[in-house]
């Protein structure tokens, strides 16, 4: 009998997550149109309402509200939707295609103005042919004519048993093209082949929307890497206070154009490096041998695709080194501000003590001062009471009794006015 055991809450869900979507079947012949368009979370009701509207006239089951994918049989053509980080991916497969590759595609069986209606703008648009059998030869009319006489790419892929060709350029008709010769895939096999290839379409292209920011950005990198540089040789030669205010403001305005610029790339390069991952392993997945005379899909995104690529991850670098640098040089002048208020602090604190100084030699002289006006009018009260005393009769000279006073009435004074200043400073200690 089977124990039964408590599962974490998310099991289920991390288990069916590795069959959330599988590869389709392809027969071959068949014809795939894949379409890639931006989509923000908000969008994404929008996408499966044009969906549902489908199903709808074709009377088959409809997207879930919360879809993240949708993969559903029509009469005569499959649809697999499949919703992603920043796009929403649409792809029609059509079984049995006409003999002539892209005379016909996926999309010519859907409804016109179902597909005029449709949410968005694409950023990836791309057919695919699957046909049966060994290819013709690649350099002749034939091949060159159903890429209307663009350059080809190819290669034989999956261990020989498929070849593969595309221009990676923009036809005629607004798509890429991709024509694959089936010569013993499986039908798992080929619908494998077909996504992974209808991958390396998206990816390269998602992979390269950084490139266009990288190359606005640029110039003004270099402008501020130049300004930078000026604004740390410029730090030798400062002088005064406001030449350093001056100079801290220039370090805020370059800090926040790069903050600003950082903000603005940091989730697109990110991207990128993610999405040239992506197509980097699906182009290892695809397994290519060479074809003579020709150059594999590999190789060319690897000359082509992959400098983007490298310009986006360098500027990445440069702005994370130039913000470090702005910290850098900052924290310079900070040093040298604190130092400049440090010998401010000092020069006062020096002015403080020769103001104290000053002030307890005046304090000084105004004790003398005051010991000699107290024991005037000290000497005034005695020399008054001793007139009182001659009147009423007493033997003593006035003049001489009131000089005999003053000595002991000026040393009294001068130690009451002294032991009552220790007493205060004693206080204060």
């Amino acid at each position: 009998m089977d124990t039964p055991i408590k599962s974490h809450q998310l099991r289920s869900e991390l288990y069916e997550e590795l069959h959330a979507r599988p590869f389709p079947e392809v027969v071959a012949p068949a014809c795939v149109s894949h379409i890639a368009i931006p989509a923000e979370d908000a969008e994404i009701p929008t996408h499966l309402e044009h969906l549902s509207q489908l199903a709808r006239r074709y009377s088959v089951n409809p997207p879930a509200a919360d879809a993240s994918c949708y993969y559903q049989s029509f009469p005569g053509f499959e649809v697999r939707w499949e919703r992603h980080t920043e796009f929403c991916a649409y792809s029609f497969i059509r079984a049995g295609c006409d003999t002539s590759p892209f005379s016909r595609t996926a999309l010519d069986f859907l409804p016109t103005e179902w597909r005029e209606a449709g949410p968005g703008r694409s950023v990836v648009a791309a057919h695919l042919v699957m046909m049966p059998g060994d290819p013709p030869d690649p350099h002749g009319h034939a091949m060159r004519e159903m890429f209307e006489g663009q350059v080809l790419f190819g290669s034989h892929i999956v261990g020989r048993r498929a070849a593969l060709f595309t221009s990676f350029r923009i036809h005629s008709d607004g798509f890429a093209r991709y024509l694959v010769y089936n010569r013993g895939l499986s039908d798992f096999q080929a619908g494998r082949t077909t996504q992974r290839v209808l991958e390396v379409e998206t990816y390269r292209i998602m992979a390269l929307l950084g490139y266009p920011v990288a190359k606005n950005i640029w110039p003004n990198a270099q402008r501020i890497d130049a300004e930078l540089g000026s604004i740390i040789a410029d730090n030798l030669s400062l002088r005064t206070t406001a030449d350093e205010q001056a100079m801290l403001q220039r370090i805020n305005v370059l800090a926040n154009e790069i903050e600003h610029h950082r903000s603005r790339t940091n989730y697109r390069f990110s991207a990128t490096r993610a999405y040239h991952h992506i197509v980097t392993r699906r182009l290892a997945d695809l397994r290519e041998e060479a074809l003579p005379g020709m150059s594999s899909l590999a190789k060319f995104l690897d000359r082509r695709l992959s400098p983007a690529v490298d310009t986006c991850s360098a500027l990445e670098i440069h702005l994370q080194d130039m913000s470090q640098r702005i910290a850098r040089a900052t924290e310079m002048l900070r040093t040298r501000v604190e130092m400049s208020i440090e010998e401010q602090n000092q020069r006062l604190l020096e002015s403080l003590n020769r103001r104290g100084n000053q002030q307890l030699k005046l304090q000084q002289t105004v004790e003398g001062l005051s010991v000699a006006a107290i024991s005037y009018y000290v000497v005034g009260l005695l020399r008054m009471g001793i007139n009182a005393g001659v009147e009423a009769g007493w033997p003593i000279d006035v003049d001489i009794a009131t000089g005999v006073t003053v000595v002991p009435v000026v040393a009294g004074v001068w130690w009451l006015v002294r032991s009552r200043r220790r007493r205060i400073e004693g206080e204060d200690k």
